[in-house]
């Protein structure tokens, strides 16, 4: 229905020009029909989603999830506005920079860490319709404005601006059309660097590099903010060592950072309260020039979408001529091999799952939430397992607090199994194999990650801090069995009923559905909940040793739920088999 509206808008608006388009131009009503259709395009899209089959707890889950991405946000955007306020109402204004690089830091991480509200379709399948290349781009930017990033950091900058307006009412217009430019700016800006991260990651060798570049800069960061940021030094720290450099390194970038689009806004909003008019309406149009060159280079890029450049790797060059020349010559002497299926196993396993987890293995190393996932726990561990154990705070349980942090990384992203498969699911009801192996190999990828995890911790803390206890070691391995078995059997059954399907080559997509997440976040805490029952229960007993045995038989009941599960996938998944190749199959 909508398709058909965006197809007979033109009709609808001008009947005659169907018949005469050259007599009848596009006229600007057409175009707000246009829109219109598209806005109801997304509406229908949005309210039918929560129709479909497992819409309801979808529904539930942004229900509960909102308010507290609404906590999240309203620590920033509230001390924006009490921040600003008090830099102009005590004379601090000259301190503004600081603020705005604040509002501009806060932004990118929304960006980095909450993903954008995701489609029911390909935006870029508007171009089949009657459409000009302005109308494109302005469809592409309002598509996108509901995002979260460019939601909490507007409000972010229209608190700030508020809070001018209260300390000082005779800044307030000015504030108010500079920071609207720092706003629309900083929306270019996103746009621009979403656009071209999507460009460079439309090749695996590119998402590789990328991968191991986005790893070693997210830890950097971890590990300089940890060390270097005086915050986080402790009491007897304040007068931290690493000051001295900190301001020489600031002295340094400062220069730089006011000629940048945070730096201008605030300069220009000084200099127009100290009455340097030319200076500030200066300043102002260079946030302009800013803004104006990252629409231009977006633009550019949506200019390449619209007449056609497509990014898959399926449309990257063939070998070479002569790279195809000699296989085609041996095989026209040599007759075609009969394939024929093998029953060989090893390790007791059947080549049907060798061959999954081999190709599971390609994918952790193509998928960057899951590599960052398995390494960042247990570089954090590194980074906090010494200051916790000079400060006593959890005495011999840092190694299982660390190990229910990792478990984190890994489960939450068992609860998508299928997500990387894509439209290749389709080959798993046609190929002579079972789901339950399929589905075995993934487990058993996740398993093998959880023992690593577990050997790097232990050697992490028994290195920075002291290893724990024998009881301790053990109980925790009773554990993480229960955890990883619960994860794994509730894992696969919300990878059938809820997919979502992994697109590596598009920044800021969501890895599982977020009522998937939503149960993931309840098992976890439900098993460290059980865990520490039992370690209460055992300390009010005086037998700390009771631990092994309840945890481990908890671990043989949660085995035995991830068989009776994995026996059951194949009639599961036959069952699911409509709404898994409609969700994973899509464009």
């Amino acid at each position: 229905m909508d398709s058909y509206q965006l197809l007979k808008v033109k009709d609808h608006m001008d009947p005659i020009a169907s018949d005469s388009p050259a007599n009848h131009p596009w006229t600007a009503a057409q175009s707000r029909a246009q829109f219109a259709a598209l806005a109801n395009l997304r509406w229908c899209i949005f309210r039918n989603a929560f129709r479909r089959k497992g819409g309801g707890g979808e529904l539930a889950a942004r229900i509960i999830l909102f308010p507290i991405l609404g906590v999240v946000a309203f620590g920033p955007i509230i001390g924006a506005g009490f921040g600003a306020y008090f830099l102009v109402s005590s004379g601090r204004i000259a301190m503004l920079p600081l603020l705005t690089w604040a509002i501009f830091a806060v932004w990118m991480l929304v960006v980095l860490n909450i993903a954008p509200p995701g489609l029911s379709f390909d935006i870029n399948t508007i171009i089949r319709f009657p459409l000009s290349f302005p109308r494109y781009l302005t469809a592409r930017i309002v598509f996108g404005l509901l995002s979260a990033s460019t939601v909490i950091g507007t409000l972010t900058i229209l608190s700030a601006d508020i809070g001018i307006a209260i300390a000082n009412p005779s800044l307030a217009p000015w504030s108010t059309l500079v920071l609207a430019a720092f706003a629309l700016t900083n929306i270019f800006f996103t746009r621009m660097v979403l656009v071209w991260v999507e460009r460079w990651l439309s090749t695996r060798r590119a998402r590789e590099i990328f991968t191991a570049f986005f790893l070693f800069a997210s830890l950097g960061f971890q590990y300089i903010n940890l060390n270097f940021n005086p915050g986080l030094q402790g009491r007897h720290h304040r007068a931290s060592s690493h000051l001295p450099l900190l301001r020489k390194i600031f002295h340094h970038i400062q220069p730089i950072a006011a000629l940048l689009p945070p730096g201008l806004t605030a300069s220009s909003i000084v200099r127009y309260s100290q009455s340097h008019f030319f200076a500030a309406t200066a300043l102002f149009f260079g946030l302009a020039l800013f803004g104006v060159l990252f629409f231009s280079v977006y633009a550019w890029r949506m200019h390449r979408e619209f007449r056609g450049e497509n990014l898959s790797e399926v449309t990257q060059p063939n070998q070479p001529a002569a790279r195809r020349a000699a296989p085609a010559q041996h095989t026209a002497h040599t007759p075609n091999p009969v394939l024929v299926p093998t029953r060989t196993s090893t390790f007791g396993l059947n080549s049907t799952i060798i061959a999954c987890l081999q190709k599971e293995f390609i994918y952790l190393r193509r998928n960057i939430n899951q590599l960052y996932g398995f390494v960042a726990p247990i570089f954090m561990v590194f980074l906090f397992a010494n200051r916790l154990s000079v400060s006593g705070r959890f005495g011999n349980f840092i190694f299982p607090v660390a190990i229910a942090y990792s478990v984190l990384g890994v489960s939450i992203l068992s609860y998508n199994a299928l997500g990387m498969d894509g439209s290749g699911v389709q080959l798993y009801f046609m190929a002579p194999g079972r789901m339950r192996d399929i589905f075995l190999a993934k487990n058993l990828t996740g398993f093998f990650l959880n023992l690593v995890e577990l050997v790097l911790v232990f050697a992490v803390i028994a290195v920075v801090a002291h290893p724990p206890s024998l009881v301790i070691a053990l109980a925790t391995i009773c554990w993480l069995l229960f955890a990883t078995f619960i994860n794994g059997a509730v894992g696969n059954l919300r990878s059938l009923a809820a997919p979502k399907k992994i697109d590596l080559s598009k920044a800021s997509r969501r890895q599982a559905s977020q009522l998937s997440v939503l149960i993931a976040l309840g098992v976890l805490v439900a098993c460290a909940a059980t865990g520490f029952a039992v370690l209460v229960l055992a300390a009010d007993l005086r037998r700390p040793w009771l631990m092994i045995p309840v945890l481990f038989a908890l671990a043989v009941a949660a085995f035995t739920f991830f068989l009776v599960v994995l026996n059951r996938l194949d009639t599961i998944a036959l069952n699911h088999r409509e709404a898994l190749t409609e969700e994973l199959c899509k464009t």
